[in-house]
Order: structure tokens, then sequence, then C-alpha cells
């Protein structure tokens, strides 16, 4: 027969070795850390930023919002081909860092976005559609719930107006619930608005297509994070992306996979 002493040294063992084996399995996930930024400089975010960030992780793969042509064979920007890569923070921090550092840069966007883009003229009609909806409101010639839509579409528009204290304040929760709000409100207000006015009936097929088209856009690049991600198992992947995008991001991809864990920049 077995003694008490024994057993209870065979238990204390057993014990050891599960948490022995689920400290491996955690320190062998591959960790996934999502970024929300502003591609232009601000006193709170800039390029410096970017870098000291990846920095701060030691990343081993940065992925960009960006179309894969913009890459060349070895996956480093094309800049032969697109001189003016290196005009925004997220570039311009991740190329020092691939450079200095030798990480690996990938690409998550849309393939073909850009091409999208100009075949649908998107830019253009956005522009002239909200200006449009903008003419009906002031000219009161819209019914009364789509003015009232109209006015709260106006108190979330502008998300830059929002002042930030630092990098972590501007993707902290508070703002990623704003944001998660804000897409919300904008794009099924907008869409309403448009199908309910017969003054703007003209653009009735390009607002269906503007809004299908954010949703399908973040499902499209959390679904290029998941297959990327998949690739490099075990390391450490740093995902840099418009902040308006990040709480999409985070939607689909928190509790996506038992191979990777989601962190925040900041709990390095």
């Amino acid at each position: 027969m077995v003694s008490g002493g024994m057993m209870k040294l065979r238990m204390f063992l057993c014990l050891l070795l599960g948490c022995c084996l689920y400290m491996a399995q955690a320190q062998g996930k591959t960790e996934l850390c999502i970024v929300g930024t502003v591609h232009n400089p601000r006193s709170y975010f800039d390029s410096d930023t970017v870098y000291r960030i990846l920095c701060r992780l030691e990343a081993d793969v940065v992925l960009m919002e960006l179309d894969s042509a913009f890459f060349d064979r070895d996956f480093r920007f094309d800049l032969e081909r697109f001189p003016d890569l290196l005009s925004t923070n997220e570039n311009i921090g991740a190329h020092r860092y691939q450079t200095e550092r030798g990480a690996l840069l990938r690409p998550f966007d849309v393939s073909g976005r850009n091409a999208w883009y100009r075949e649908h003229r998107y830019f253009e009609k956005q522009d002239s559609m909200w200006l449009d909806v903008l003419a009906c409101y002031r000219e009161s010639r819209l019914d009364k719930r789509a003015q009232e839509d109209v006015e709260l579409v106006l108190q979330v528009m502008d998300y830059n107006g929002m002042k930030f204290a630092s990098a972590r304040d501007m993707n902290s929760s508070m703002t990623m619930g704003y944001l998660s709000l804000r897409e919300q409100i904008l794009y099924s207000k907008l869409l309403s608005v448009v199908e309910h006015t017969e003054s703007l009936s003209h653009w009735q097929d390009f607002a269906r297509l503007w809004a299908a088209h954010w949703w399908r856009r973040n499902e499209i690049m959390a679904a290029n994070i998941r297959r990327t991600v998949g690739t490099f198992a075990g390391r450490r992947v740093v995902v840099f992306v418009g902040l308006e995008h990040k709480p999409a991001l985070m939607r689909l991809l928190q509790g996506a996979s038992d191979e990777w864990v989601l962190k925040e920049y900041w709990e390095y």
C-alpha cells in the first residue's frame, strides 16, 4: 500500500508538472498587439512613437495597413516604385525599426484596395454625398427623424478633434468605446438618411456600397491578420492600424484563437 506521505508527494508532483506545462504553453503562444494610430504627426503620436513602441515590445513581425502591392519580394517597402511611402507615422517608424532590428514587415489590408477606390471614385463620391446631405440638413429639407440623425452624426463625425495626452490615452478602453459607438452611428444613420430622403435618392447605391465596404474591409483585415499570425507561431506580432479601425479588429480577433494572446502595448 502507498503511504499517505507518498500520495501527497505524488499529488504535489502532478500539480507541479501541470503548472510547468501550462507555463510552457503560455510562453509559447503567439502574442498579438494591435496599436491604433494616426497617420500624420500629432503632439501625442508621431513616427518616433511608432519606433519606441516597437522597441518596447521587441516585435518580431509588424503588420502594416497597406496593400501588398507596396512591398517588394522580400517584404520591404518598394521605395523605387512608391517613393512617397515614407510619409506616414507608421511607415516611417516601421521602416526604421526593420532597418535597424531586422524585423519582418507584412501587409494586412485588402488586396487591390487603392485600385478599387479609384475604380469606384470612392473618396470623391464620399465627399460629394456628405456635402449633399449637409446641404439638405442646413436648408431643412430633411424630415424630423433624418434631421436628428444628421445632428447625431455631426456630433461624432470628427474624432480628430479629440485631444489625447499620449498614444496610450488614444488607445484606451474609453476611446475604443467611443469609436465603436461612432461607427455604429455614422454608417447606419447616414445610410438611413440617404435611403429615406427623396432628394438624396441618387446616392442610395453608393451609400450602401460605402457602408458595406466599411464592415467588409474590417472583416477582411481581421481575416488577413489571423492568417498571417498563424504563420508566425510563438512570435510577437504588432499590428498598426488607423485608430477608428481598432475597435472592430479587437471585436473580431478577441478570443478568435487559442493559438495567440491579444495584448495592449503598455502591458510589456
